[in-house]
């Protein structure tokens, strides 16, 4: 009888801790696209690099992350070198063997002008024959080789990107949300006239993790991590790794977007001001009802906020772009 007890207690042991952690004897290869401030290597910043090693490693999935270009990361997806994407982006169609995360982080492309304000422009319609530049990896998924109404000018980096609207060979340029704020963080060092954006998102995307559905963990690691993506981004890890003071999501599924902040991130403005800068996680928009939530702790108001951010950073971040790559660009701008 106490064998018997003993071999289950060990049995339910070991299921106990099977359930709590996602393991795998060969770490997953995870390709993802190059994508400056985000998706890169030579030590510069990276940072989904970061927020899915973190991830993987909090939810015990051994993985190497590995960057190729568009032609080969696909090849290698299909031939089996790699076991899924780490920044899938959902214009993309999704591949057929496959298990998808929920949305980790917005992808939402505004469109920009250096000289003209976009305050009504809400469509590509609105600008019709205009020249926009764009990425490559934007302009050829599937939802923008639909769009006739504007001549795209494709470009093969971001970079490239920028320099077309730089030169005024394109009038509009078509970006992601988190490397235009990048971008104008780099004209205000400068001195220059931040980019003029579009009130809300021309076109709204977001990023993905994918493992193919054969791996034996895979279901599992798709849970664990969606899990974690929820708690990191209320507890002031997501401010960290993206370096941004505030961001907003409702948190609690009242329909109100709720701002989140840590005590670790620059804060220059310690006015109510600094709320308008928010980076959104989701598409609900903030009220009287919104909370407040710094490192994870809800405060009741405002007041409260300043005291627990009493001692964090106030002075700016540079840009996460490189300065020395966007140096003659900025001179000449």
């Amino acid at each position: 009888m106490a064998n018997r007890v003993r071999a289950g207690l060990l049995s339910f042991i070991s299921a106990l801790l099977t359930s709590t952690a996602v393991y795998s004897a060969e770490p997953l290869n995870l390709v993802a696209n190059p994508l400056p401030t985000l998706v890169a290597e030579d030590n510069e910043p990276a940072r989904i690099n970061v927020l899915i090693s973190k991830a993987l490693s909090s939810i015990d999935l051994p993985a190497t992350l590995h960057i190729d270009r568009p032609a080969f990361s696909g090849s290698g997806l299909l031939t089996g070198k790699y076991d899924g994407e780490y920044a899938f982006l959902s214009l993309n169609d999704k591949r057929n063997g496959f298990l998808y995360s929920n949305a980790y982080l917005p992808a939402n492309l505004y469109l920009t002008s250096r000289k003209t304000p976009l305050v009504d422009i809400s469509h590509f319609s609105h600008i019709r024959n205009g020249r926009v530049a764009a990425e490559n990896r934007l302009a050829n998924t599937p939802p923008l080789r639909l769009v006739k109404a504007v001549s795209w000018v494709r470009n093969p980096t971001v970079f490239d990107s920028f320099k077309q609207l730089s030169e005024q060979r394109a009038e509009y340029l078509l970006e992601d949300e988190l490397l235009l704020r990048e971008f104008n963080r780099l004209l205000v060092e400068y001195r220059e006239q931040p980019l003029y954006s579009s009130i809300k998102p021309i076109v709204q995307a977001s990023l993905h993790l994918s493992v193919r559905a054969d791996h034996p963990q895979a279901q599992k690691a798709i849970n664990a991590f969606n899990t974690y993506v929820t708690n990191a981004q209320q507890d002031g890890t997501y401010n960290n790794i993206l370096g941004l003071s505030w961001i907003s999501k409702d948190i609690d599924d009242d329909g109100v977007a709720d701002w989140i902040t840590s005590s670790s991130v620059p804060h220059p403005l310690s006015s109510a001001d600094a709320l308008t800068g928010a980076f959104a996680l989701d598409s609900t928009k903030p009220s009287q009802a919104s909370k407040y939530l710094v490192d994870g702790e809800v405060l009741p108001d405002w007041a409260a906020v300043q005291a627990k951010l009493a001692g964090a950073p106030t002075t700016p971040r540079k840009s996460y772009l490189d300065h020395e790559v966007y140096k003659r660009m900025m001179n000449r701008w």
